[in-house]
């Protein structure tokens, strides 16, 4: 099994990104509003304290990221799904301001929809 993480910098490929990771095998996702480490230390630049900095980045809409977070059971279907959405939605090794896709091995997850798995690295 894999955690499949890709941060998307063009939030408007979400809906996008998501129908492609669905049609190719991805069971779910969870979405989470991200931002870099530029945005940020750019708000700390204006002598506000950090959650104040982090509140107003917020309220001005300027989580620009979004950090897409998916449990995938083997290796097929990850890089099924990724070579689709490279595909459909573009390169990450050609357009670095698209973001950046990763997976990171699991050995145990409990709970959702793939139920309970414990296990050695594929």
């Amino acid at each position: 099994m894999y955690l499949m993480v890709i941060i998307l910098n063009k939030p408007e490929l979400l809906k996008k990104l998501l129908g492609v990771m669905k049609k190719n095998g991805a069971k779910g996702a969870t979405v989470l509003d991200s931002m870099g480490q530029g945005v940020i230390m750019k708000s700390f630049e204006e002598e506000r304290p950090m959650i104040a900095s982090i509140k107003k980045l917020k309220e001005e809409g300027l989580f620009v990221n979004k950090t897409v977070l998916s449990v995938i059971e083997d290796a097929e279907t990850l890089y099924k799904i990724a070579d689709a959405i490279e595909s459909e939605i573009g390169s990450f090794t050609e357009d670095s301001k698209l973001g950046i896709m990763f997976s990171i091995p699991l050995n145990m997850v409990r709970g959702g929809r793939l139920g309970r798995y414990e296990g050695l690295f594929e």
